[in-house]
């Protein structure tokens, strides 16, 4: 009786579901902050690779429009953010399931203010010559989202202060920052948000996409996802203030989407 006690208590308990992320476990996202200087920011959330990309893309960028060619921030201020998303799907290759979400200062500031300042350092993203020239510190700095926000319009607003590709990749350090600092309370909090300011939102999210969202961030934060952000490469024309898509831009997208440019596989349609 004693050695048939043992043998039932080694046993493994059965009938506890492990859940595991599945290939429909993931989103792709172009994230717009409003305004007159607009910012663009493409996020891929993946959980079956563990995956948590983000590319800042330039507002400079040039894009189709209305049968010729006009910047990512013009075709947003002319047609909003879902024009933008036709546009990016067609000079990037981005998949077609791309939503897009957009959010005004106000409506930023209200949903990222419950997170507290972040915690950022611009070194990463700008030269020293950079730092100085804005005036930033190479040290981290804790900067509120209302506050980043006027600093990263302000540059697009002046435009010579630094390189298109510059100041998008110190978007992409803010954006990075904030994932990487507040990950653990996203999962509960953030959709939620977002669903209370519906109404004020541009954006082409259906009830079960809030969900999903929320679904793949739990399992990027229990597994302790690590984000990783960068700029959108291109070529820069500073006196023309063009910003145009080149081999290394689409190979960037390749990488943002955890896809082998070399063979061409999307490793997110493996089951883990």
């Amino acid at each position: 009786q004693m050695v048939r006690t043992r043998i039932q208590t080694a046993q493994p308990q059965s009938g506890v579901p492990i859940q595991l992320p599945r290939a429909e476990h993931r989103m792709t996202l172009l994230l717009c902050t409003a305004g007159e200087q607009p910012g663009f920011l493409l996020v891929y959330l993946n959980a079956a690779q563990n995956s948590l990309n983000l590319l800042a893309v330039p507002g400079e960028l040039t894009v189709p429009f209305n049968g010729e060619t006009a910047s990512l921030a013009h075709c947003y201020g002319a047609a909003g953010p879902a024009r933008c998303r036709q546009a990016l799907l067609e000079v990037l290759g981005l998949p077609e399931d791309l939503l897009y979400l957009a959010l005004s200062p106000a409506v930023l500031e209200k949903t990222a203010s419950r997170y507290g300042p972040v915690r950022v350092g611009f070194s990463g993203a700008l030269t020293a010559d950079e730092l100085a020239e804005t005036g930033l510190s190479a040290a981290v700095q804790s900067i509120s989202a209302k506050e980043a926000h006027a600093l990263l319009s302000g540059w697009d607003a002046d435009g010579k202060l630094m390189s298109s590709q510059a100041r998008a990749a110190a978007r992409a350090a803010v954006w990075e920052a904030f994932f990487r600092q507040d990950l653990a309370l996203l999962p509960a909090t953030l959709p939620d948000a977002l669903r209370a300011s519906s109404a004020a939102l541009l954006t082409d999210f259906a009830a079960q996409d809030y969900t999903l969202l929320g679904t793949v961030l739990e399992f990027l934060a229990n597994n302790s996802a690590l984000p990783h952000a960068e700029a959108l490469p291109g070529a820069w024309d500073a006196k023309a203030g063009t910003y145009t898509v080149t081999d290394a831009s689409r190979a960037a997208v390749q990488t943002f989407l955890s896809v082998s440019p070399a063979s061409g596989n999307d490793a997110s349609l493996r089951e883990p």
